[in-house]
């Protein structure tokens, strides 16, 4: 069969990149709606001209019933699935007539749900052959999209494209495939190598085909989704679920084995773990990589006939283990391969004694296998109103918060077993539907909710994870976290090393009131171990590269004798606590004694209460100075006359405090304090760059001053409010407007300027990442003392300052969280990040 190219249809566009990226992930969504749409209808719940009623079907059916309308909610066609009733959106309407494309799309994915590892290398029967024809017209005429909207007709011929395409990239090479297919990969631009690589990532949603094609069982409540009485998975192909997860995780991966590599390549090597042990090991081929990668490029790998080194794998399948017994052992690789769950960490304990190996001096790694745990926890249902959609191991709806009770114990469970070496966990998380509507194509999102919570697996947002890591006494090593996507409102997958928090303590703090506000804006209720979320992987991020810049030092034959660190605009001591924590993860007080070298750290700001915090805190440590920037005429003295010349500049959140009149001679005279080939790390989270879906730190601040002298006074705001607001207006001036400007700026640099500047005196590059803060630190960060002072100078009272804060932030969230920066709770920020290197010697700056 031949079928001409419709030639009003929107010529294929080339791709590849984030092009290629966003057409697989709309792909797989496509799947995954194709198939609750077709079992919705099948029941009789789809009805997408308005509102449905809540259907009177068994309790699995409900909880089966969320998951599906939670798919349809993060695509934006059903407002919400809290358990009322089925309500269409404006989009779900505009949709209904394109419906039949996706079930006739459904009844030919369903063609495919063998569970077998050679499902996909079979030809195809002669159904599938005949629905493919079918929509092969439509597929090539454009699908008849013209009356929808530009973007929603972008992202229903993603989906209906993407998903007729993932059967033919998946086939076998020996699968002869239909007349009319190399039509379609030419039209949708599924035909380059780059392509045919990004295909491998659909098995992760296709290999779900099974359950998928039984939904509609599922919603009747006649089915759950169990294993068979011999461990046989009727729901997924598992084989494929494997390769296609394989492929789209090597990034992870890699930077997983960075983190791994740092362990073993410190000198002290009888502190060094006896072993790594991958729970969930698949066929083994993480170990074998890791195993190469410290043979060939740590310490410990040139060292291995003295202090040898395991590999462990543990899986609960058997296949899999026996697969990865034969992968360690083509490759070498000496490999002890035991079954074990990730939920029984006191099992394995058992079974690695009577191998001769303590669980606590191994390092423990593992990915995406948390969420796949056995659930041990109540069994609660969601609250009313509550839009959860998690199982229950029976197949009930289970109310979110049990899921995170669930999590903290099942780490609690762990953290005696990884005191000496830590635990690193790669894990994906959910994203809430109103976040993934505003992003649809840029994430996994969708498929990824749809197929993990009808298989009973627990995924929560990173916000969440975080918390229940905590909780359960673990705290993350902040220099060694990952996150992914970095310049999005969301965390789709996140990179851990969590350590229990009681091994890594420094002293609690003498407390001084300004202060300890400042220092409670940045740790948890002041304690040192637990750096609040919306700095602490930035904070982490900075301290990576410090501690990057002072490794390269010691690697250094003939460096200085002496390494020295700058912290500028130190406050309360944020970063430099971090970093002793890092040098002290990373030995670096080993490598220090064992190479003749010193490290010092001078810590420099204004003389403050908040400086003052930092003695307090950390003036015990004999590797730190302090140092004032107050000059006798009351300016700021030079960097360069005030500390020693530097191998590392580090400045945590302090660039857009600076005014821009002051910034060049800021930076001359950091060129000023450094050795030759010195480093200048620095982050900020107030610096523009031009991106809509994101926030900077200050906007919410400079919104609500902006509210309190310019925005309508009505009754929603309490009279004592009112009133205060009132005074603010009668009594401001230039000069207080002036000192408030001071404070936060009321326009933010410019990250391209900023960079410019940079150049004048460095080499050097800036990039962005967003992280999200909650609305209480955001609060927090205004009720800092001096900070309300500063930035409402009208206002004496510190009590009228924190009443009219706080009346005000609400309503300033409430329009904030209606733009495409919001995350599930709260806002994205976008911070930015650079990196700057002194110039060769004989160039000259720019000003000079």
């Amino acid at each position: 069969m031949s079928v001409l190219v419709d030639p009003t249809r929107p010529a294929a566009v080339e791709l590849n990149g984030q092009n290629l990226r966003r057409a697989a992930f709309l792909a797989q969504d496509g799947l995954v709606l194709s198939c609750t749409l077709a079992a919705l209808s099948q029941v009789g719940l789809l009805a997408p001209g308005g509102t449905l009623p809540y259907p009177d079907l068994p309790e699995q059916g409900i909880g089966a019933l969320r998951v599906a309308l939670r798919t349809l909610s993060a695509q934006g066609w059903v407002r919400d699935h809290s358990g009322s009733a089925i309500s269409w959106t404006d989009a779900g309407r505009r949709i209904a007539p394109h419906l039949r494309h996706y079930l006739l799309l459904a009844e030919f994915l369903v063609c495919f749900t063998d569970t077998d590892a050679r499902a996909w290398q079979r030809p195809w029967s002669e159904r599938a052959t005949d629905l493919f024809d079918q929509l092969l017209r439509h597929a090539l005429h454009g699908w008849g999209l013209e009356r929808l909207p530009v973007e929603e007709r972008a992202i229903v011929r993603g989906h209906l494209d993407g998903a007729l395409v993932m059967p033919l990239m998946l086939a076998g090479p020996t699968v002869v495939r239909p007349s009319g297919a190399g039509e379609l990969l030419e039209a949708t631009g599924w035909t380059t190598a780059e392509a045919q690589r990004m295909a491998e990532t659909f098995g992760m949603s296709a290999s779900y085909l099974p359950m998928f094609a039984r939904l509609s069982e599922m919603l009747r409540g006649t089915l759950n989704v169990r294993p068979e009485a011999d461990g046989a998975e009727w729901h997924v192909n598992r084989a494929v679920n494997v390769n296609a997860s394989g492929a789209a995780h090597g990034r992870y991966f890699q930077d997983a084995q960075d983190v791994v590599l740092g362990i073993f390549d410190q000198e002290d090597l009888a502190r060094q773990p006896q072993f790594v042990a991958d729970v969930g090991c698949g066929n083994g081929r993480w170990l074998a990589e890791l195993y190469e990668a410290i043979r060939t490029r740590t310490i410990r790998g040139r060292h291995l006939d003295a202090y040898p080194l395991v590999m462990v794998g543990v899986d609960p399948s058997g296949p899999a283990l026996q697969e990865a017994r034969t992968l360690l052992r083509r490759r070498n690789v000496p490999a002890v391969l035991l079954p074990g769950d990730v939920a029984e960490p006191e099992q394995l304990a058992g079974r690695l004694r009577e191998q001769g190996l303590v669980m606590e001096e191994g390092l423990h790694i593992r990915s995406f296998i948390d969420h796949d745990r056995t659930y041990r926890g109540a069994r609660r249902a969601p609250a009313p109103g509550e839009a959860s959609a998690y199982l229950d191991p029976d197949g009930h709806a289970l109310a979110e918060s049990a899921v995170i009770e669930d999590l903290t114990a099942h780490l609690a469970r762990w953290r005696p077993f990884v005191t000496r070496h830590g635990l690193i966990v790669v894990e994906a998380h959910s994203i809430s539907p109103d976040v993934a509507r505003a992003h649809s194509g840029d994430m996994h999102g969708i498929a990824f909710e749809a197929y993990h919570g009808l298989s009973h697996q627990y995924p929560l947002h990173h916000g969440a994870w975080q918390q229940a890591c905590r909780d359960a006494g673990l705290e993350a090593v902040t220099h060694e976290g990952r996150r992914y996507p970095a310049t999005k409102p969301f965390v789709a997958v996140s990179l851990s090393r969590l350590l229990p928090a009681a091994e890594r303590r420094l002293p609690w703090p003498v407390p001084t009131e300004d202060g300890t506000a400042l220092h409670h804006l940045l740790y948890r209720d002041g304690d040192l171990r637990q750096p609040r979320f919306w700095c602490a992987e930035p904070t982490g991020r900075l301290v990576r590269a410090a501690v990057a810049a002072i490794e390269r030092r010691l690697a250094t034959p003939h460096g200085p004798r002496c390494l020295t660190l700058v912290d500028y605009g130190a406050g309360t001591g944020l970063a430099t606590i971090e970093l002793l924590k890092a040098l002290s993860d990373r030995g670096v007080e080993q490598r220090l004694a064992t190479t003749g070298r010193r490290l010092k750290i001078h810590l420099v700001d204004l003389d403050s209460e908040w400086f003052d915090q930092a003695k307090h805190l950390i003036g015990y440590h004999p590797w730190v100075q302090f140092h004032h920037l107050n000059g006798a005429d009351g300016g700021f003295l030079p960097l360069d006359e005030v500390v020693p010349p530097a191998d590392v500049i580090m400045a945590n959140m302090v660039f857009h405090l600076i005014p821009e009149k002051a910034m060049d001679k800021m930076l001359s005279s950091f060129r000023g304090a450094l050795r030759p080939d010195g480093v200048v790390v620095w982050n900020s989270p107030d610096i523009a760059s031009g991106d809509a879906a994101s926030f900077l730190f200050h906007d919410v601040n400079r919104a609500v001053r902006s509210t309190v002298l310019h925005g309508p006074v009505d009754d929603t705001i309490p009279l004592a409010a009112r009133q205060i607001i009132q005074k603010v207006r009668a009594t401001t001036s230039p000069e207080l407007a002036r000192r408030a400007d001071r404070r936060i700026l009321p326009h933010a640099h410019e990250a391209a300027a900023l960079h410019g500047r940079f150049l004048r005196h460095f080499d050097g590059v800036y990039e962005h990442a967003n992280y999200e803060i909650l609305p209480d630190e955001l609060l927090d960060t205004l009720l800092v003392p001096s900070n309300a002072a500063e930035y409402f100078p009208e206002i004496s009272s510190r009590g009228d300052r924190e009443l009219l804060i706080r009346n005000i932030i609400p309503r300033v969230m409430n329009t904030f969280r209606k733009l495409p920066g919001k995350t599930a709770t709260g806002l994205s920020i976008r911070w930015t990040f650079g990196e700057y290197t002194m110039w060769p010697a004989g160039r000259k700056s720019a000003t000079g």
